[in-house]
């Protein structure tokens, strides 16, 4: 089996997963099967990171390296001869070795590849289930379970999912897709140990990664994600003319980076969520992910200040409290301030429209107002009518406190008391009258 004629490596590979897609079966309800298929379930978790990422710059970079070596033995005159060449055979080795590995591994990566060509259609591909649900039932049996097992899983699965893009697998959107990964991560963070955030915000900060690449540069994306199945954004039906009319649109640079900035957005609200909870779990894993994303999040200068707004209040809180979390925010926030200098404004990460200004601020900052303001006439005209008003106003502040005592006197018991002898005096004057009669 070579990668000119992989044919029969596809044929091999075709009937062992038909055999697991049958056993992979009886393994979940059968409702599961309307939404993905029994093949992705069984290809996914038979590969590995070795079989889908070939790092060819990673051995081409070691050889290097090593033949450098080479020349340094070569070129010390304080070894013997015979040291110098069992060092330089040692070395020479190594690279043949290397060369061999990185042979073997090109070969299985373009065979890997080609029997994933073939199969990539029918992953996705149910008339039973929405695109929105076929991705949720990949994150949930697939993507998030192995994203957490090892470091290599982790960035396996980023790979694996770039890999359905570039192939543009059938019914797969991969805008969807992006959308669920920053939609639910307070979620997934809440139930993980320690470790497993650790490995999820590794698979976090590789999805970033490939966001990131996009962002950048406007032809990469038109050339990788212009034309792409996976980003078209709206499908409508036309009832006029013959037949129903199925339109498409493909997402643009400007719109993608929109897009970009609601994700970002999403993944600060996850973490700001788990450090105002005031749970422990949440608060560690969130630091934790934050952490491994570190290098791609934050990018965005006013998300990185509510961040270490957030912060800020996780060291003040749990300073006494649980040093431990205490001490993993200021690990943070230093390594976050290192960084400061990256952070980029919201307007340069994406195009903001201007609001139009208010018609109150507008008329106070006039130009007319301002003169008014600076001219010293009419400050003291200014300043002259508020001492006019703060003594009208204490004018009235002292009526309306004599009023305030007079009615108490009026109200006094004494004032009381010589009303009801008053009324008692009438009283006797008016029975004397009566018995004169």
């Amino acid at each position: 089996m070579t990668p000119d004629d992989p044919q029969p490596y596809i044929d091999a590979a075709d009937k062992i997963v038909s055999q697991l897609s049958d056993q992979v079966k009886l393994l979940y309800p059968s409702k599961m099967w309307d939404k993905i298929s029994p093949r992705l379930f069984a290809t996914f978790w038979s590969l590995s990171a070795a079989d889908i990422i070939l790092p060819s710059k990673r051995y081409t970079s070691e050889i290097a390296r090593i033949e450098g070596l080479i020349k340094t033995v070569n070129d010390n005159d304080e070894l013997a001869q015979r040291r110098k060449d069992k060092d330089i055979e040692r070395h020479k080795d190594m690279i043949s070795k290397l060369k061999e590995e990185h042979k073997s591994q090109e070969t299985n990566h373009k065979l890997v590849l080609a029997r994933l060509e073939a199969e990539k259609d029918v992953w996705f591909a149910s008339s039973n289930s929405s695109k929105v649900d076929a991705i949720m039932q990949f994150l949930q049996v697939c993507i998030i379970q192995r994203s957490m097992f090892t470091a290599s899983d982790a960035i396996y699965c980023a790979k694996f999912v770039e890999l359905c893009h570039n192939m543009q697998s059938s019914n797969f959107s991969t805008l969807i897709y992006f959308d669920r990964i920053f939609s639910d991560v307070s979620h997934i963070v809440t139930n993980c140990t320690d470790n497993e955030a650790s490995r999820y915000g590794r698979f976090l900060c590789e999805t970033l990664k490939g966001i990131a690449r996009w962002h950048k540069e406007k032809t990469l994306y038109e050339k990788e994600c212009g034309k792409s199945p996976g980003f078209v954004h709206i499908i409508r039906g036309d009832p006029s003319g013959d037949g129903e009319k199925r339109i498409e649109k493909y997402l643009d640079y400007e719109n993608f980076r929109h897009v970009c900035c609601k994700w970002h957005f999403k993944l600060t609200k996850a973490m700001v969520f788990c450090f105002d909870s005031k749970d422990y779990s949440q608060i560690r894993n969130g630091l934790t992910v934050l952490n491994k994303i570190l290098p791609e999040f934050p990018v965005v200068l006013n998300l990185a200040q509510a961040l270490e707004k957030r912060i800020a209040k996780v060291k003040e809180e749990e300073k006494t409290a649980r040093p431990d979390l205490y001490a993993l925010a200021m690990g943070y926030s230093a390594q976050l301030n290192s960084r400061r200098h990256t952070f980029i404004a919201e307007e340069k990460f994406h195009h903001v429209e201007k609001k139009p200004a208010d018609s109150n601020t507008s008329r106070n900052s006039s130009p007319a107002r301002k003169d008014k303001r600076a001219d010293p006439k009419r400050r003291d005209e200014i300043e002259s009518e508020k001492k006019r008003r703060r003594e009208e106003d204490a004018k009235k502040e002292g009526e309306r406190k004599s009023a305030e005592k007079k009615l108490k006197a009026d109200s006094s018991p004494k004032t009381k008391a010589n009303g009801v002898r008053e009324r008692d005096a009438e009283t006797d004057e008016s029975r004397s009258k009566i018995r004169k009669k």
